[in-house]
């Protein structure tokens, strides 16, 4: 391949994996990105062409696209900066690839892709985003090389084998680790501001006993939990909010002013949870909450709310035997007292703890559960239609007509959203809560509050199993994505002064480092043996002429080798004696001569020769 042909291949693949980079990280859908490689693959094709397009031509489209995307700017708002942003390095990648290239523009092509590649590097949330990364690392230091091949010399930069280029992409890897994980940093901006975020709609506050629209079963996964201390339970409910006020549309939250943080108690357990796009301001959490990290959150009557956007991270330390006695209310609406009278026949005597089991064993056995959209009169109480009338609901109508029936009894009750989290992935050892984990249940006042499914058990199914690209996902970006300065002081600190806890939490990242560096070991014990093996060109002709039976000692001088050779093998003498002459002056003579090219040549003649004359091939 000639010069040029290399150079125009290493250009267009160094844009192209720019566009990758774009693909990969979610900020360029695939179909732009099939169409931009159909556009890189014609240029390659005619790579020196030039076009018959004028410089105020394009400077009068640069301008006009620079203002339309400054006008979808101020039209749109800052949700299209960063596509906005996108647009522009796209358009001038295009644009510097397709017009007249000196290897000043090759540089700039270079420097856009890099450019692509770092804004892909700042919002993605992919592992598979490392695919064009690595791809970078490789083909720039390849460009640049074969750009300064061509500039520095009349003949060029000394040649390097392929192996020397595995060794600077291992090399470019392991030192963008290293300070990855050495240097301290601030949060991006861009990510703390969600810019690029995806809010999923698994989770609302409030319930919509109306709703008319079918319910979707979204799997995707908006948290992923850690249970760092005490005994992880099988499943658990994640509250967000507690519905106490009760109307004839359903039950609503308390309004109130905030009350301050939570005040730190005692705790049996803590988790750390992870949301993932989840667009909520209720702080979402277990049991009884005794103490959470960060603590910029307030309560605001019986429910808790972050002060101002919700972290991409926190902990939470809880109490699953708390006492939480805070009153509650029993008070049923006039229109919605026959329901509370059919709570009280259903629930006859006995403890509370009775009754509840009595009213839940009644919904769940004479009513249907579905997530199908239901055509409620607007005239009329959707609790009380779900009960006399309709026989079918989805877990808030479930919900809401048990606390209603609870409150028959005299006993306070509340409906409570938020997450069923009952699926833990085995092979990251963490709970995946999806959207349509998303979930409404009761609880009701017996000394403390105590929780009750009604929906029927048959839609609750415990899952457990091993998710092994949700954990490779889930490692990229805990580790990556969301690093932060605490989590490299907790690296060190596991390192010096370990723990089981953080050994645990280091061992992805610690794991990460031995992987790269035995790699890196490997590859440097690959390349020593092979550079040892190559190391002389010349032992490679003599090991030719060996085996077409011309054995020489290489302890003799080249001299004498010659003398051999023009002895045994006279028409080989001429030959030999160039090749010599070259690897001498190349060797020990300090001249720029291709020994490699030269030893290849050779042995192709030693080996399609008959042999010395009298002598007997092997």
């Amino acid at each position: 391949m000639s010069s040029i042909s290399s150079t125009a291949l290493l250009t267009v693949g160094t844009s192209a994996a720019g566009i990758l980079c774009l693909s990969l990280a979610g900020l360029l859908p695939w179909t732009a990105f099939a169409l931009l490689i159909t556009v890189h693959a014609l240029v390659l094709r005619r790579f020196s062409a030039r076009l018959p397009v004028s410089a105020p031509l394009v400077v009068i489209v640069s301008v006009l696209v620079i203002a339309f995307e400054a006008f979808r700017v101020f039209e749109q708002g800052n949700d299209v900066v960063l596509f906005a942003l996108r647009d522009l390095i796209v358009y001038f990648a295009l644009l510097r690839l397709v017009l007249p290239k000196t290897s000043r523009e090759l540089h700039q092509i270079a420097g856009i892709a890099i450019t692509e590649c770092t804004l892909a590097t700042i919002v993605t949330e992919s592992p598979l985003f490392l695919v064009g990364l690595l791809l970078m690392a490789a083909l720039v230091p390849m460009l640049l090389f074969n750009l300064d091949e061509s500039g520095f010399a009349e003949n060029g930069l000394p040649r390097v084998e392929p192996m020397h280029w595995a060794k600077v992409w291992t090399g470019i890897v392991a030192i963008s680790c290293l300070l990855f994980f050495i240097i301290p940093r601030p949060s991006s901006t861009i990510l703390r501001q969600g810019i690029i975020s995806r809010p999923q709609t698994g989770f609302s506050e409030e319930v919509d006993l109306y709703r008319t629209e079918s319910i979707s079963t979204d799997r995707s996964v908006v948290m992923r939990i850690i249970w760092d201390q005490g005994k992880a339970p099988g499943r658990f409910y994640l509250s967000g909010a507690r519905l106490g006020k009760l109307g004839l549309d359903g039950f609503v939250r308390e309004s109130g002013p905030r009350t301050g943080p939570v005040t730190v108690q005692e705790s049996t357990d803590r988790l750390t949870i992870y949301p993932t796009g989840l667009d909520c301001r209720n702080v979402l959490y277990p049991f009884r909450l005794s103490h959470i990290s960060p603590s910029s959150c307030s309560v605001q009557g019986s429910n808790l709310y972050w002060d101002g956007e919700a972290p991409r991270v926190y902990e939470v330390w809880v109490n699953r035997l708390g006492n939480d006695d805070t009153p509650g209310s029993a008070l049923v609406p006039d229109e919605l007292g026959d329901v509370a009278e059919l709570g009280r026949r259903i629930a006859g005597q006995g403890t509370a703890r009775r009754k509840v089991r009595r009213l839940t064993q009644y919904l769940q056995s004479h009513y249907a559960y579905t997530l199908e959209g239901l055509a409620i009169p607007r005239e009329t109480s959707p609790i009380a239609w779900f009960v006399f009338a309709g026989g079918k609901g989805n877990c808030e109508h479930f919900a809401s007509a048990l606390a209603v029936m609870i409150r028959g009894c005299g006993i306070p009750s509340r409906v409570v959203t938020g997450f069923l989290v009952n699926e833990f992935n085995t092979s990251g050892g963490y709970y995946l809560v999806r959207a349509e984990n998303a979930h409404a249940w009761v609880e009701y006042l017996d000394g403390t509050w105590k929780t009750v499914e009604a929906v029927p058990q048959s839609r609750v199914i415990d899952r457990r199993g091993a998710r092994p690209f949700d954990t490779l996902r889930f490692q990229w970006i805990r580790w990556v994505i969301r690093y932060s300065l605490d989590d490299q002081v907790r690296l060190a600190t596991s390192m010096f002064f370990p723990s089981a806890r953080a050994e645990g939490r280091a061992k992805p990242v610690l794991a990460g480092f031995a992987c790269i560096a035995v790699f890196g070991a490997v590859l440097l014990l690959i390349s020593c043996l092979m550079k040892k093996r190559d190391t002389d060109p010349y032992r490679k002709v003599i090991g030719a002429l060996a085996k077409k039976g011309l054995p020489l000692d290489d302890s003799t001088p080249h001299e004498i080798h010659l003398a051999q050779v023009s002895e045994h093998w006279p028409s080989l003498e001429g030959e030999f004696r160039i090749f010599l002459d070259d690897y001498l002056a190349g060797r020990f003579g300090g001249r720029d001569i291709d020994l490699v090219g030269r030893t290849k040549l050779m042995i192709r003649v030693v080996r399609r020769s008959d042999g010395p004359p009298g002598r007997r091939c092997r």
